[in-house]
């Protein structure tokens, strides 16, 4: 399943807030806690990978 739905995240290569659709989106939880997702997205200007927390609502995608 593909990520889709565009998230507003803050870039931190440039600094500039965008808006991207994540690459892959995973959930980290430390044991018998709510967990938050994670979101891997790539920098439209320096091409570098950065990580991002994306809303609880969106889907887990790969």
């Amino acid at each position: 399943m593909a990520c889709e739905k565009p998230v507003k995240v803050r870039d931190p290569t440039t600094g500039k807030e965008v808006e991207l659709v994540p690459i892959k989106v995973w959930q980290l939880a430390p044991k018998g806690r709510k967990g938050v997702k994670i979101g891997l997205f790539k920098s439209p200007e320096t091409g570098k990978y950065f990580r991002a927390k994306v809303p609880d609502d969106y889907p887990i995608c790969s």
